[in-house]
């Protein structure tokens, strides 16, 4: 008699498929057992006889028919394999072979789903010295059993009682109408918040992995501490298997980057006849771990587990599709928790003993089973997909389990803090704030400019070179000025001036005066440039004649001849200020609020990057700096202090070289430089224009504060194999930078972000505080010597993202809440993962999202406004995109949007893409879905994006890709290839430095412009440089 498959055997089947993310496999139970002097034909009777007894392991399923029925034969697949010939060694490898296979077996439908394997051996002893000499592989489909049903058959097949008499069971009566659609009602109610899968740590996003091998992993807990913990939970009416249950969850919610987890919990009633097969489903669990302690979330555990049971008429396949649709892409409820407890297991003196086993479920990554062993041991089993998670994550997650409950039980208490149970190693690099080494740079850089040796060069721009002499002196007439005007330690003085000696002049004089210096931005629209100096209250704006300030004043004007000699600090007093914790200087950084946010920083932490990156480096007065960074950059600081309180020589470009690439190649020969310290955009615009001798004196390259990319790094290592290699990272909030990692030459992919600077710290969080484990993404605190004192809001100190932190040992400590995510490598390095609370990084410059939709959002024309970061060309760059509504539902012109932001925001703030919609895309869960706008954005790179930093001219030209691809193919002398396009990598065709003028020429020619070469250098491909054209 044929019977139609059940929902679940359907889902199985289909589970085969690696269609399926996490499929190719079936639900499949191995489990191994070992033992000595087995009687093998007894266990071949005692297996004939279960197989005519129970039906299920005579089923067989027709698959295109979608029906099973049962075999009147009796089929015996029992496999024997005799190794007691081979040596040990040989021996063992014949058995994992043979493990191997029946552990991942996918039985063949249209034949019994079952196979049992014997496997006889020389004796021998396990690891806890008991022998055997005979190995049993069970292997079951769950196709035709459940754990339940398979761990009955296994009891029976290894004892001696009667078999008890079944009958032919009838299919359960379906749910009423009614019935189900109550129950359809509960579950979209209790889940309508979750998204899945969960965010655990991942190798590789689950819809990306089709299939897996899966491995096991095993915690055992003595029957003694299992009995302690249910005492604990008895007085809060916890059953043990909730306790059990919950203590698991909350420990893996560590793992998960939101403190959640939706997991399937199997559900089976035997059945009232002792017929034996597959009729389970499973209910849906969400678990939180934030809001009330543990004895609560444990209780909502419980309680929502067994109202789940009331409402099965919408069953586990109903589940795993309706949260399909709430999924972020890959299975449903890849996360298991499977009760086995009231399974039979085999008694001590069964002629067999468990050794151990595996199970394996289609889009399913982790699979976590409560067993109880011979012993009545607890055996938390957790079987995971390899491709989907690391051997390494799971064994901490198992290991900080076990901490928690032994502590629990030693204290006689469920409340356990997590430091105590997850492991800190990767802390290890962490320095504490006490070891911070005083190291007076203001007298040092006191020293060199107005000491009695003149010291050499102290600055270069263009054809002015400066000793530390002439320096000195220009410093000394500054300090005397500003004194006459007034200014006295403790006031504020803006800078408003571009790179150049003057600017660096000025900011020394303040430094060493005790006056709060702040380099303002001179390519901010006017509304942005009053914001920036209205809030720093300054007494004086030092500015070219370009701003209408009553405070203001010229570098000429501070530079002529004083009419008295200034008051010089003497040594003590810079040593003091050198170590001084307040305010020296303000560095202005964008913000979430909408306004830029302005960092208070310190001396003492300056004095610590300056000092010990000199030591690291090696920093010497044969040393040449080069400045390409802008001064209001918090890298910039080092290249002021770094190189002149060491003695070294600082090349500033000239005004016409600022942006120009190729000057910079020729400043770095001409000057011998030798340390390059900037932003990876601005060194891969001097990359892409080297000449074969032109970066050979450089002895070391640092770059940070946004991604490195590996192609840029193996180009350094062409320059020459001694060059040194830096990563640099911290937000301005702690001072130039605070974190730092030497890439080795050996190193490929991508680069960590890596380990803490002297006296500073680094802590991965969740939301709540808590520390994360390695290997788990995280909010990136920092803590130390490097903080910055706050930020200033119209004149006063403010604490936003300073935030009081539970460190390690329990005790609080003042830390800075970045912005960023990341995670702890086990090597103590950290991993860059992504940027929170709307930050980003668009060519070194970090911007703030909610600040240009805020500005956006005043055009009066417009609705809403989303912007988002995409990747954008062959190279997958971050660039900006946005989405807008507009009130009257109709779309602006792009140069229209553009014209508007440049008054009110710097070009790096400037989307390059805009998407008008009549409503903002929406998530499952009701937010507003960036990552469909995201991917929107980058699906519509074929459009030319807007040219962010110029508005186009009247009558612009319209630049056509194909136009000018034709251009640079012939001036390169290269034959074109059909993969090329208008995202296509200008230096992937050849392009090579010498090619630039001719491209120049010929542009000039075929679109009547007045480009020159430099111009060109910025532009990776042919979309850029038709934005280009259109300014």
């Amino acid at each position: 008699m044929e019977t139609p498959l059940t929902a679940l055997q359907q889902a199985y089947l289909l589970g085969r498929s690696d269609r399926w993310p996490l499929g190719g496999v079936a639900m499949h139970d191995f489990r191994e057992y070992r033992a000595r002097q087995l009687d093998v034909p007894r266990l071949e009777a005692r297996l004939t006889e279960l197989v005519q007894h129970y039906p299920a392991l005579r089923t067989c399923i027709d698959v295109p028919r979608g029906t099973q029925h049962v075999r009147p034969e009796t089929t015996l697949h029992l496999d024997r394999h005799d190794l007691r010939a081979l040596d040990g060694e040989a021996a063992q490898r014949q058995v994992e072979q043979l493990r191997a296979r029946y552990s991942h077996q996918r039985h063949d439908p249209s034949q019994p789903l079952w196979r049992i394997a014997v496997i006889q051996l020389a004796e021998r002893q396990d690891p806890t010295g008991s022998p055997f000499d005979t190995l049993i592989f069970t292997s079951f489909d769950a196709l035709i059993l459940d754990g339940q049903g398979i761990s009955t058959v296994i009891a029976r097949l290894f004892d001696d009682r009667p078999l008890t008499p079944t009958t032919a069971t009838l299919p359960p009566p379906a749910a009423s109408a009614a019935q189900r659609q109550t129950d359809a009602a509960y579950w979209r109610e209790k889940l309508q918040d979750v998204t899945t899968p969960s965010a655990l740590p991942w190798r590789a996003p689950l819809a990306n992995l089709t299939s897996s091998r899966y491995r096991r992993a095993t915690l055992t807990l003595p029957h003694d501490t299992v009995k302690q913990l249910g005492r604990l939970g008895s007085p809060h009416a916890l059953l043990r298997n909730s306790l059990l249950s919950a203590l698991i969850l909350d420990t893996l919610t560590h793992w998960t980057t939101d403190g959640e987890l939706c997991v399937g919990v199997p559900v089976a009633f035997p059945a009232a006849d002792g017929a034996l097969g597959n009729a389970s489903s499973f209910v849906a669990v969400h678990y939180s771990r934030y809001g009330e302690d543990f004895i609560k979330r444990a209780q909502a555990l419980q309680d929502d587990v067994l109202g789940a049971l009331d409402h099965l008429a919408f069953s586990g396949v109903d589940l795993a599709r309706q949260l399909l649709g709430q999924s972020q892409g890959g299975p449903a409820l890849p996360v298991i928790l499977t009760n086995c407890l009231g399974w039979e297991t085999l008694p001590a003196e069964a002629p067999v003993r468990f050794h151990d086993g595996l199970t394996q479920t289609p889009q399913v990554a982790i699979d976590i089973r409560l067993t109880l062993d011979s012993e009545k041991n607890l055996q938390l089993c957790v079987d995971y997909a390899e491709q989907a998670l690391q051997g390494e994550q799971v064994e901490a997650m198992l290991a900080a389990l076990q901490r928690r409950i032994l502590h629990s039980c030693q204290r006689a208490d469920l409340a356990i803090a997590p430091r105590d149970f997850i492991d800190l190693a990767h802390y290890r690099h962490n320095d504490s704030e006490a070891n911070y080494a005083p190291y007076p740079y203001l007298a040092q850089l006191a020293e060199r400019l107005f000491g009695a040796q003149d010291g050499g060069n102290a600055l270069i721009c263009g054809e002015q070179t400066l000793t530390y002499r002439e320096l000195g002196q220009r410093i000394t007439t500054a300090i005397a000025n500003l004194q006459s005007r007034g200014v006295q330690p403790g006031n504020v003085v803006a800078l408003y001036l571009p790179r150049s000696p003057e600017q660096i002049i000025f900011s020394l004089a303040c430094a060493l005066q005790g006056v709060i210096w702040v380099p303002i931005d001179i390519n901010s629209p006017p509304e942005r440039t009053a914001y920036l100096l209205e809030n720093c209250r300054p007494t004086l704006v030092v500015h070219g004649g370009d701003l209408e300030t009553p405070i203001g004043v010229t570098p000429a004007t501070l530079l002529a001849q004083a009419d008295r000699a200034p008051a010089l600090p003497d040594e003590r007093t810079l040593v003091e200020r050198s170590a001084s914790q307040a305010a020296s200087y303000y560095l202005y950084t964008s913000g979430t609020t909408g306004k830029p946010k302005c960092v208070v920083l310190n001396n003492r932490a300056t004095a610590n990057v300056v000092h010990q990156t000199q030591q690291r480096w090696r920093v010497t007065a044969d040393d040449v700096f080069i400045s390409v960074t802008p001064p209001h950059h918090d890298m910039s600081m080092f290249d002021l202090f770094g190189s002149l309180c060491a003695g070294a020589t600082l090349v500033l470009p000239a005004p016409h070289q600022e942006k120009d690439a190729i000057s910079w190649n020729q400043l770095v020969e001409k000057h011998r430089v030798t340390l390059w310290c900037s932003v990876p955009a601005i060194l891969e615009m001097l990359l892409t224009c080297k000449t074969a001798d032109s970066l050979r004196s450089l002895r070391l390259v640092a770059q940070g504060g946004d991604y490195i990319k590996p192609a840029t790094v193996q180009t350094l290592r062409t320059l020459h194999q001694d060059l040194a290699l830096f990563s640099l990272g911290g937000p301005t909030e702690t001072t130039i930078w605070s974190i730092w990692h030497p890439i080795a030459p050996q190193e490929s992919g991508t680069v960590p972000y890596g380990r803490p600077l002297p006296a500073n710290r680094y802590f991965i969080c969740h939301d709540d505080g808590s520390h994360c484990p390695a290997g788990v993404v995280g909010r990136i605190h920092t803590a130390g010597v490097n903080l910055a004192l706050g930020y200033l809001e119209q004149g006063e100190l403010k604490q936003h993202d300073f935030v009081t932190l539970e460190g390690p040992d329990g005790q609080p400590l003042r830390a800075f809440r970045t912005g960023d995510q990341g995670y702890y490598r086990a090597d103590g390095n950290i991993m860059f993962a992504t940027r929170v609370n709307g930050y980003v990084k668009i060519r070194g410059v970090r911007v703030s999202l909610p600040e240009i939709e805020d500005v956006l959002r005043r055009h009066p024309a417009i609705l809403d406004m989303v912007v988002v970061d995409y990747p954008s060309g062959e190279n997958n760059e971050a660039a900006l995109g946005a989405l807008y509504l507009t009130r009257d539902g109709k779309p602006l012109p792009l140069s229209e949007i553009r014209a508007f932001a440049t008054g009110y925001l710097p070009c790096t703030h400037i989307p390059t893409r805009f998407i008008h919609a009549e409503a903002l895309p929406l998530s499952a869960n009701g937010k507003t879905d960036r990552h469909r706008i995201r991917a929107d954005l980058s699906h519509q790179q074929t459009a030319p994006a807007l040219n962010a930093c110029a508005a186009p001219p009247p009558n612009a030209p319209v630049a056509r890709s194909a136009e000018i691809l034709t251009i640079y193919w012939q001036a390169i002398g290269v034959t074109p290839r059909p993969e090329w396009g208008e995202e296509t990598a200008f230096i992937a065709m050849g392009l090579k430095l010498p090619h630039i003028k001719q491209v120049a020429a010929r542009l000039n020619d075929a679109f009547g412009t007045r480009l020159v070469s430099s111009a060109l250098l910025p532009c990776k491909n042919a979309r850029e440089v038709a934005a280009l054209l259109v300014s």
